[in-house]
């Protein structure tokens, strides 16, 4: 039988073979999941050997990995924000950049009083990531998450119910089934042109929903959409916050700045120009 130690460095060896850059951690995550251990205690089992139903299992892991499929939808769930969500094909994989825009938001553009009342709109929802992980900060918050994707939803109602989190979910293109206004809107919405999408990692370009991914005039199309709409839906003061392509807010900032009180731009953690933030 061989040993944890043994099946990592293989699995290691194998994943690097196939372009994985995280090779290590991803055989350590799923093996750990198949052991059903944290990550860390690996390493005080290295020299245990692994029973031919354990190896079974994480064989199946690491193929599937090797073709791959996201490391999320194999394992099934990921943490976003401090929310465990469930994780499969019918919505985007959560990113770290949108799990920053969360950050942004509680920290920077929001009342520092959790328990102040707040009407939030989660565009394109997906999961519910991002309407989960405000609702799970802000207590008091009343967030409405909007989807044009029923896949999508029925995955967000379940995420939903598994943290015990109330969020409203509705089917909505954009603002078409939305009425009311609101204090924050958040939008994390497809910004990718063609050859972008071409271009991407596969666990992006053959997993996730391409309806999530893509959008026209070279990523821009849905971004305008929001932008010139979402005025009529914001209360007084009203801040619209946006996830967006690499050399994307810039221009958003010069063809919409003038129409908002105030509008600025705002870094990933890569220091890349990321995310638009505009108040009416």
């Amino acid at each position: 039988m061989q040993t944890i130690l043994e099946i990592l460095n293989k699995t290691t060896a194998y994943f690097q073979a196939k372009g994985i850059e995280t090779a290590k951690l991803d055989a350590q995550l799923l093996l750990a999941e198949v052991l059903q251990c944290k990550r860390l205690e690996l390493f005080l089992r290295f020299e245990e050997p692994i029973s031919a139903a354990k190896l079974d299992a994480y064989r199946d892991f690491v193929r599937r990995r090797g073709r791959r499929e996201p490391l999320q939808h194999i394992i099934g769930k990921c943490d976003f924000f401090g929310v465990p969500l469930k994780c499969d094909a019918r919505a985007l994989v959560p990113r770290p950049e949108t799990e920053y825009l969360c950050e942004l938001i509680a920290e920077k553009y929001l009342n520092a009083d959790p328990a102040a009342p707040i009407a939030i709109l989660d565009l394109g929802t997906g999961s519910g990531a991002i309407a989960l992980a405000l609702k799970n900060r802000l207590k008091n918050a009343a967030v409405l998450g909007v989807d044009a994707s029923p896949d999508a939803l029925e995955l967000a109602r379940e995420n939903a119910a598994a943290n015990a989190l109330d969020v409203e979910f509705a089917h909505s293109d954009w603002f078409a089934g939305v009425s009311g206004k609101f204090d924050l809107i958040v939008a994390n919405p497809p910004y990718l042109g063609d050859a972008e999408v071409a271009s991407a990692q596969p666990e992006v370009r053959d997993f996730d929903p391409i309806s999530a991914l893509r959008s026209g005039e070279n990523g821009l199309a849905d971004l305008r959409k929001i932008l010139s709409a979402a005025p009529e839906f914001l209360k007084s003061g009203g801040l619209i916050a946006c996830e967006c392509g690499l050399g994307q807010p810039g221009l958003l900032k010069a063809e919409f700045g003038g129409k908002y009180a105030f509008f600025e731009t705002a870094p990933d953690l890569s220091r890349r120009e990321r995310y638009v933030f505009a108040r009416v």
